[in-house]
């Protein structure tokens, strides 16, 4: 029974450490998402396609985690 409540004990604290560090991504994720929904809306012609597709570009490449 010891032994069952220690590898819950861990996993739960897996568990804790897995989702601590997912967050800063799933924050990523979201912020991602959200620009991608703004620029959609502005994409008429191919010149403003162009220049939403590089401000999403330099979006990513800045972000780091």
């Amino acid at each position: 029974v010891r032994s069952s409540l220690n590898v819950l004990s861990n996993l739960q604290s897996q568990m804790t450490e897995f989702e601590a560090s997912a967050e800063p991504l799933q924050d990523w994720l979201n912020s991602t998402e959200s620009r991608v929904q703004e620029s959609s809306a502005r994409l008429h012609d191919l010149p403003t396609k162009k220049h939403e597709l590089s401000k999403l570009q330099v979006f990513c490449s800045q972000k780091s985690f």
